[in-house]
């Protein structure tokens, strides 16, 4: 179960609020009895109060999110209350979503994360904000506010260190990194993935400048797709020396996809050398988990090589599972869970993917399972 307690806090109704620990205690009994859940996916917001710089201070919703917490530390009551009642915990963090400076009004009016919550205010984190170099920029320099560069090892380390800090005090069973971004989509699938470190290396490996040159795209894709898995092969050597696990969510397919890029996802890699405990493929950014609102209506980009936003170059899932999943799973030691919180799933369709032989789960949103009323609105509105 995926848990983004800030959305139950600000938008959920009623008991949906989980804004004390008998209601969360609550649900979780009902996850586990009605859903049969193993895990749950816990995602913090504490980063975002500690670490983030707004650029509206004030704006509503993000005094609600950000200032009106419950008095109670979920880290500890959400652990606690899922070892109770035979559950892991994993904390859930966002590797590719750090925020982006408040454009101009005029900019805001035809261009914007939604309508509802998000259009006129924006935040970054600290680390962004201070040290924009880290951003991930295309050839003009122009950034992907939002996506840090992890070629330089500057960033691996400063988001490793973090993640480690967050959950040093706690009981988590393990750390969940989604891949997903709520960051403004490219203009096209290969615009971005220009840095000095990435720039410098190619040209070490390969020869050429891509700053100027022409150069093989797919070379250059399978690059940054290596300093992934370097970030995840550092991060899981640190986890390993404190006992915690590593899962990791990400797009169906071969690369990242939109809103990002057509960076390689070396998942085989991290499956082979054991760098992760499980893999929970089908995610999307192009709409909101929780009420599946449209993020970034206007941009969508062009160019991916596989798109899931109009199926080019997708196969279906079942597909999928047969012909690429299985090669890999279950005859490892990693698990491959789909993640269903941004897909209409009947009983006959999760039945037919629990028994499929490479799946070891499914990952659902607690928000919609306990706010139904909430989500027959369709908007954010508080």
């Amino acid at each position: 179960m995926s848990v983004s307690w800030g959305d139950h806090l600000v938008f959920g109704e009623g008991d949906g609020k989980l804004d004390t620990p008998e209601l969360l205690d609550s649900a979780i009994n009902r996850w586990k009895k009605n859903l049969d859940a193993g895990t749950i996916l816990w995602r913090e917001n504490r980063s975002r109060q500690d670490d983030y710089v707004f650029a509206a201070e004030g704006y509503e919703y993000a005094a609600k999110v950000h200032k009106n917490l419950p008095d109670f530390d979920d880290f500890e009551i959400s652990v606690s209350l899922s070892h109770n009642h035979g559950l892991k915990n994993y904390l859930y963090v966002t590797l590719n979503d750090h925020g982006w400076p408040l454009p101009e009004e005029k900019i805001r009016k035809i261009s914007y994360h939604n309508e509802w919550h998000a259009k006129d205010i924006s935040f970054q984190t600290r680390f962004s904000h201070d040290n924009p170099k880290y951003v991930l920029e295309d050839r003009m320099g122009n950034k992907q506010w939002g996506v840090l560069c992890l070629a330089y090892p500057e960033v691996r380390q400063y988001l490793q260190n973090q993640y480690i800090k967050l959950i040093q005090d706690y009981n988590f069973d393990g750390l969940f990194i989604c891949t997903r971004s709520q960051s403004k989509p490219s203009d096209f699938a290969d615009q971005f993935g220009f840095n000095e470190p990435i720039v410098e290396e190619f040209k070490s490996k390969f020869g050429k400048n891509i700053l100027e040159d022409d150069f093989d795209l797919q070379l250059w894709r399978d690059l940054q797709g290596e300093y992934l898995t370097i970030f995840l092969s550092e991060l899981n050597k640190k986890l390993v020396e404190i006992d915690h696990s590593l899962g990791i969510g990400c797009s169906r397919g071969e690369v990242l996809g939109p809103p990002l890029s057509n960076v390689t996802l070396n998942w085989r890699k991290w499956v082979d050398e054991n760098l992760i405990d499980f893999l929970a493929i089908d995610q999307s950014s192009s709409k909101c988990p929780s009420l599946w609102i449209d993020l970034w209506p206007m941009h969508r980009g062009y160019g991916y090589i596989q798109n899931y936003n109009d199926s080019f170059n997708m196969n279906s899932l079942s597909e999928d599972l047969n012909q690429v999943y299985s090669e890999k799973f279950p005859n490892n030691q990693s698990k491959l869970y789909v993640s269903r919180q941004w897909t209409n799933t009947t009983p006959k369709d999760q039945k037919s993917i629990l028994n499929h032989t490479s799946v070891s789960g499914m990952v659902f949103s607690s928000y919609r399972y306990e706010n139904q009323s909430a989500i027959q609105k369709s908007n954010w509105e508080i």
